[in-house]
This record gives C-alpha cells, sequence and structure tokens, in this order.
C-alpha cells in the first residue's frame, strides 16, 4: 500500500517512514507508521507537548519513528532488557543496545536520548516523567508478552501519560500472543481513566476518555475504510487499510444498491453466482 503521510510531516520523519526504517530489525507496518504519524500531527495541532516513551525497544524500529516526531527540547526514553536476556521471559524480541544506538544516530541523534536498560517490572510511571522530564505524550507498549508484565506497563504508561497523550499497544489482537490481551483486560478491571479510541495494524490505541473521539477520528484518516466497533464499553475505529477489489468497490456502490434488487440486477447476480459456480467444478478438477 502506498503511505499516505501528513503534508506537514517533518521531513526527517518522512524520510524514514518511507525508506529508512526498512534498514532496521523489528516490527512496525507502514500502515501503523502513518497512524502514529497522523496522530502526533493531530497532537501538534492542539498544541500537545512532551516526551516520547516506548517499552520493548529491540532495535529500535518504532521508537526511532517516535524520537523524529518529537522536538526539542522533548525527551525520548527507550526501556529494555537489551542484552540482559535472562530477564526477557518470554523471549519477546531481542534487544541490542549496540545495534540500538548504531541504528538512532544513522537515522536520527541522540542528542534528547535517554536510555534505562533494565526490566520495566521495577520502573514506575513516575519513574519515566523523571527521565522524561515531564509527562509523555506518545508513549508505546510493547515489551514482555506476559499477562503479568503487560499489565505492568500499560500502569507505567497510564501513570505517565500526558492529559492528551496516548498509549499505543502491541499485538494485543495477536493471537500468537494471549498474554498481551489477557494483561489489558486485567488493567481495565481496575477501571483505568483511559479509554480505547482505534484498533489496526496490529496496534491498539488509548488515551484519556474526553480526547477518545476526537483522536478516533483522526486516526480513521489514516485508514481506507473504517468500521465502529466496541472495546470495553467504548466506541473504537476498526482501521482497515486493505485496497478494496473491483468487485467490493461495485458492490458497495450507491449505482449497485439501486439496482441489485430490478430484473436487470437480479440477472447480474445470477450470471455471478453461475460464474462461481462453474470456476469452483474447475477448480476442483484440476486438484482431483
Amino acid at each position: 500500500m502506498g503511505v499516505r503521510l501528513p503534508h506537514s510531516l517533518e521531513a526527517s520523519a518522512s524520510r524514514y517512514v518511507r525508506r529508512g526504517n526498512f534498514f532496521v530489525d523489528g516490527w512496525l507496518s507502514s500502515a501503523a507508521a502513518m497512524t502514529i504519524c497522523t496522530l502526533s500531527q493531530r497532537q501538534r495541532e492542539l498544541g500537545v507537548a512532551g516526551g516520547v516513551a516506548e517499552i520493548g525497544i529491540h532495535h529500535g524500529k518504532l521508537f526511532i519513528l517516535l524520537y523524529l516526531l518529537s522536538q526539542a527540547p522533548e525527551k525520548a526514553v527507550a526501556i529494555d532488557v537489551f542484552e540482559d536476556q535472562h530477564l526477557n521471559v518470554d523471549a519477546s524480541g531481542r534487544g541490542d543496545l549496540l545495534i540500538f544506538r548504531s541504528n538512532i544516530e544513522r537515522h536520527a541523534d541522540s542528542t534528547r536520548l535517554v536510555v534505562h536498560k533494565g526490566t520495566s517490572l521495577a520502573v514506575t510511571g513516575n519513574d519515566v516523567v523523571r527521565m522524561a522530564e515531564g509527562k509523555v505524550r506518545l508513549f508505546s507498549v510493547d515489551g514482555g508478552h506476559t499477562e503479568e508484565i503487560t499489565e505492568n506497563d500499560l500502569a507505567i504508561a497510564d501513570e505517565a501519560l500526558d492529559e492528551r497523550g496516548i498509549i499505543v499497544v502491541d499485538d494485543v489482537f495477536n493471537d500468537l500472543f494471549p498474554g498481551v490481551t489477557n494483561g489489558v483486560h486485567r488493567y481495565f478491571a481496575r477501571k483505568p481513566n483511559l479509554a480505547p479510541f482505534a484498533v489496526g495494524a496490529n496496534k491498539t490505541y488509548f488515551c484519556r476518555p474526553p480526547y477518545a473521539a476526537m483522536y478516533g477520528e483522526a486516526a480513521a484518516t489514516a485508514a481506507v475504510e473504517t468500521r465502529c466497533q466496541n472495546f470495553f464499553g467504548f466506541p473504537i475505529a476498526v482501521l482497515d487499510f486493505r485496497r478494496p477489489t473491483l468487485h467490493n468497490r461495485i458492490t458497495r456502490s450507491d449505482a449497485w444498491t439501486g439496482l441489485r434488487t430490478t430484473p436487470a440486477g437480479l440477472a447480474v447476480r445470477r450470471i455471478w453466482r453461475a460464474g462461481n459456480n462453474m470456476r469452483r467444478r474447475l477448480k476442483r478438477q484440476e486438484t482431483a
């Protein structure tokens, strides 16, 4: 898919999304990068300032984007066990501090970088606020994928979050990591002052409830199509980045809606079904 970035996005961030991030090992789809850029730009339009942070750095693929979306004097806080892999209890990622620093210098700089090497289980939200020298406006949670660590890391992000900040959680709906799903549910059982507002491209987005509708609308502008669903009792934008097929474009058009139950429309539908049946019979014959 083509990457449609905000027109006013900083050139360095745009270059990184379009080219640079493909040279950094890790997991970040173009759709997720585009959504995060769009939300960051909405924060800028609202005058939201503050640091950025991530738990779970690996080699810095997403963190570098957060760094490039921030501006001086905003700090960028990176939390990971890095080489201390004995602390990586579920083997989610394999951080490397030297590679991370090399990637940072290649695509950005380290003038506002704050690195905390260690388990997030020994970190609090207040620790992050101290390291960031203030509240955080963009916080990515992508550390340990167990139930306990996810709940812990979401609590850290919540405590450190600016009133108009955004939390991005990875793998909430990934069937390979049910611990993340369970951890988010456990945290929301505490009834936190958070609301989900969008989900798409393996990222789930949270903010303070008064800003959920506004951020949901902003996130929707990055997607090809959007559906509204409920999650924890909140309406959220389900972001679909797939380009619709010709069949989908036709069947969802106003022209087809008006035509489909007419004699001509019914004839077209019969022909279409007959063609599909023929293709299925031919496929069965080929595999017999």
